[in-house]
């Protein structure tokens, strides 16, 4: 994981944004009055600072959307996520490689992955001063399951309640050994899923314009940003804003389907996600539809051209489905599925792919025939990947070509089943739980091969012991059928300017992990 890398890259601001000064030496503002204080006049006397006031209470700001909802369990603004964050607490974290770190939570047991006891941490209070209880924990898990925004991570969760010692138990209807990492749902007060702006816990009040640190919140004193105001900056505004100085943070996808080219050294700080980049294989198709044929296609997918040449280098080459980092697969087996034009060309023979008519191009039981990739045009980095594959496959004599639609075409076609390849994502749940792409609404490929439920319950099941076994044969099961050849995990960023921040650790759902202790350093600017 690069950390705190200065770079120049181009980058789409998706959801952040703090604003500061900037690197050049620039005359110091006047002081101005936060949104919840009176301006003072030009006559009037400079005053002392208030007790506890930091630097940088003038300089940070962060980016929302005041029309979107400020519930946490319902609001789907990219913009206020941050503010979630601030506001609230899970009883998990995601970390920067995507660990499970208890924060309400203080342990937890499972005997078997299928029941889960939660001890929660002592003395956390809600901005209204009132303690949390294991009630809130359970009347928050038991809304969220049944929403709109976090049904699909919760949907193995078959009751939750409270103990009679104040803990939580979670009952599954599928043993997960990964259900910790699942739990980085906001816990709100009891009783409060319909209020506009639920009760939290988190190390941030907000006010009329502005957070405040929660003085009540265990670790509020180690905090060097007391102040936090919010702003509106549109987001065709925000690359130019932090050019400008103005805007000292983002958070972006640097593989998006669109990029705003920042025009200034910064630092960039990586984390990993669980965004998989795949080529995926319409099983259904007269020649796809043979496994052999897929295996032999699969050995020209060249993963590391495509990261470093079509993705920036910001993105980790998957061999097999499951992160290596994650699943900890055995590597062993790894050189018996690896990019290879002479593996290809045995597959190939042995598959049936020959050039019967001697016109310079492969057929398939002596008849010809080509292949189609699909993939999003709005997404050049993936166009540039399609394009590699198409490269490859075009130079060991298939007769391919690429065909880039917009994504409402594009997704239509995957569902009417209208290709032969296709170049795909899919935002996987934090453990890696495949079910959706190859059974689920996902499954593009149509392959039906049996087995997938199977191997995928076990991985999920298996012991941090077992959990290399259990993944590997998932692994390599996937490996063999083809419907999907994957290509590589995206990265997340998030940009700051130079020496401002210091040690921030963002992570795929928790952007400001650990803001309380982060050293802000205005003067940089």
């Amino acid at each position: 994981m690069r950390d705190a890398l200065k770079k120049w890259i181009p980058a789409l601001a998706l959801c952040l944004a703090v604003s500061s000064c900037g690197l050049l030496p620039e005359p110091a503002p006047e002081p101005t009055a936060g949104p919840s204080e009176e301006p003072t006049s030009d006559a009037e006397a400079p005053t002392a600072p208030p007790e506890g006031y930091s630097r940088a209470d003038e300089v940070f700001s962060i980016n929302y959307d005041p029309d979107s909802s400020m519930n946490p369990l319902i609001g789907t603004s990219r913009y206020n996520a941050g503010l979630f964050e601030l506001l609230y607490e899970p009883l998990f974290a995601l970390s920067a490689d995507l660990e499970a770190v208890p924060v309400l939570c203080e342990s937890f047991e499972t005997a078997d992955g299928l029941t889960y006891a939660l001890k929660l941490r002592e003395g956390v209070r809600f901005h209204d001063g009132s303690e949390l209880t294991a009630d809130d924990v359970t009347y928050t898990l038991n809304i969220a399951r049944t929403s709109d925004k976090y049904a699909a991570r919760l949907s193995d969760i078959a009751s939750v309640q409270t103990t009679a010692d104040g803990g939580v138990e979670i009952r599954l209807k599928r043993a997960n050994m990964f259900l910790p990492s699942l739990l980085d749902v906001p816990i709100i007060k009891n009783g409060s899923a319909d209020d506009e702006a639920p009760q939290g816990t988190g190390p941030y009040v907000m006010g009329a314009g502005v957070l405040n640190v929660f003085t009540s919140h265990r670790d509020y004193t180690s905090a060097s940003l007391r102040r936090v105001y919010l702003k509106e900056v549109p987001e065709a505004d925000l690359a130019e804003a932090f050019s400008e100085r103005t805007v000292d943070l983002l958070d972006y996808d640097p593989t998006g389907t669109a990029r705003l080219n920042i025009h200034m050294l910064h630092e960039t700080r990586y984390y990993r996600t669980t965004q998989l980049i795949y080529l995926g294989m319409n099983g259904a198709g007269k020649v796809l539809s043979n496994p052999a044929v897929r295996r032999a296609i699969s050995r020209l997918v060249d993963r590391d051209s495509i990261v470093a040449r079509s993705f920036g280098g910001d993105a980790d080459a998957t061999l097999f489905v499951l992160s290596q980092d994650l699943a900890g697969w055995d590597t062993s087996v790894a050189s018996g599925y690896a990019y290879s034009r002479q593996e290809f060309r045995r597959l190939a023979a042995s598959a049936g792919l020959e050039d019967a008519d001697l016109d310079g191009r492969l057929d398939y039981s002596g008849e010809s025939f080509k292949l189609r990739i699909l993939v999003n045009s709005e997404s050049e980095a993936k166009v540039g990947a399609a394009g590699i594959v198409a490269g490859e496959l075009i130079n060991m004599g298939f007769d391919a070509a690429v065909e880039a639609l917009d994504f409402d075409d594009y997704k239509k076609a995957l569902e009417a089943g209208n290709f032969d390849l296709f170049i795909g994502e899919v935002k996987l749940r934090a453990d890696l739980d495949l079910t959706a792409l190859f059974t689920g609404s996902l499954n593009y490929s149509k392959t039906g091969a049996d087995g997938y439920a199977q191997r995928i319950n076990e991985y999920l099941a298996a012991s941090p012991e077992d959990r290399p076994a259990a993944a590997t044969e998932l692994c390599v099961y996937a490996a063999e059928d083809c419907a999907v050849v994957p290509i590589a995990y995206k990265r997340g960023a998030v940009l700051t300017h130079v020496g401002v921040v210091s040690g921030a650790a963002p992570g795929q759902s928790h952007i400001f992990t650990g803001i309380l202790g982060w050293t802000v350093d205005p003067t940089r600017d």
